[in-house]
């Protein structure tokens, strides 16, 4: 008779995935870095575009009159 009324506890195990994050952060990283790096080249290379093109115009000046003659038209 001792079946009838005990009660058993069973134990369940849950799927889970398990993952160390070591792998995605330093990817995350290393994306973030070669973002920065690239967005740093083409600052640099706008910022001597601009500067080589004051000094073949004649001055800043002359480099705007010279930009607006030409989307103008006149």
């Amino acid at each position: 008779m001792q079946g009838v009324n005990s009660v058993t506890k069973q134990k369940t195990k849950a799927p889970a995935i398990v993952t160390d994050g070591i792998g995605t952060d330093i990817l995350k990283g290393s994306a973030f870095a070669v973002g920065a790096m690239a967005v740093g080249i083409l600052g640099v290379w706008a910022i001597s575009c601009l500067v080589s093109g004051v000094i073949e115009a004649g001055g800043p000046l002359h480099m705007f009159s010279s930009w607006l003659s030409a989307v103008s038209g006149m």
